[in-house]
């Protein structure tokens, strides 16, 4: 066997290895979903956005597919990150309230304890630990001060947990990427409270009406701001794939 015939061989069972890894994973993931999607279309959908990173689209349908899975980390990644790269009012106002739903079903109070289940399939790897269960124990570090008064979940106690959440993240210097240091750019504006009741308006449309009673200006603000300042994204460092290949 010459060595191009050999090279050919050898990409050929790395191709095979990985895509019977990847099919463990996306198997593994859907475990108790009512519509499991096929392993090849579910790595399909991944590596299409990782080539397209900048759009809009992609993000929706990668959003609603983790949403299914036990891996909501995902979910809410690629949902703020739609929300924040799209046009369309109504999708946006869709996903803000799937986020929102997403992150309450996550949290679970025990008398004045409470719990967080984001995760439970990341992937391991020996150089350092998986993103998925930092960025669920430091929501669940976010939470933790509020105790059993998380629940009912409101706007309002969202946008304090995920305001801790992200301080920890950045103390921590856990996966910095485009999302999280666009974030610190709102937090840093003194924008961020405005922005939680902008992307989550409506999964709690009372709540909303009533903060923007006394928050006109505040919201006006936040807006004109998010004109000037869009969220832009020239690398794909938030998305699961990337972060698996820098591992």
């Amino acid at each position: 066997m010459n060595r191009t015939a050999l090279c050919l061989l050898a990409a050929l069972v790395l191709s095979t290895v990985a895509l019977c890894q990847n099919s463990s994973y996306y198997k593994a993931i859907q475990k108790g979903a009512a519509n499991q999607i096929q392993p090849k279309q579910f790595k399909e959908m991944e590596e299409s956005a990782l080539k397209d990173y900048s759009r809009p689209e992609p993000y929706e349908l990668l959003a609603t597919s983790f949403g299914q899975t036990t891996e909501k980390v995902w979910a809410l990644i690629y949902g703020e990150v739609f929300c924040n790269l799209s046009s369309d009012r109504g999708h946006i106002s869709q996903m803000g309230s799937l986020v929102f739903g997403w992150y309450d079903k996550a949290l679970t109070v025990q008398g004045s304890s409470v719990s967080a289940n984001l995760t439970e399939n990341a992937e391991a790897s020996k150089k350092q630990p998986p993103f998925e269960p930092q960025f669920e124990m430091a929501f669940l570090m976010g939470a933790v001060p509020f105790g059993g008064t998380v629940k009912p979940l409101s706007i309002h106690m969202l946008s304090d947990i995920r305001k801790n959440q992200l301080t920890l993240l950045v103390q921590k210097k856990i996966a910095s990427s485009e999302l999280i240091r666009w974030q610190q750019a709102v937090m840093t504006a003194g924008h961020f409270e405005a922005y939680n009741y902008w992307l989550f308006q409506s999964a709690r449309p009372d709540e909303f009406s009533q903060w923007l009673g006394q928050h006109q200006a505040q919201l006006q603000a936040w807006l004109d701001w998010q004109s000037q300042d869009k969220f832009t994204v020239s690398s794909p460092d938030f998305q699961r794939l990337h972060m698996v290949s820098a591992r």
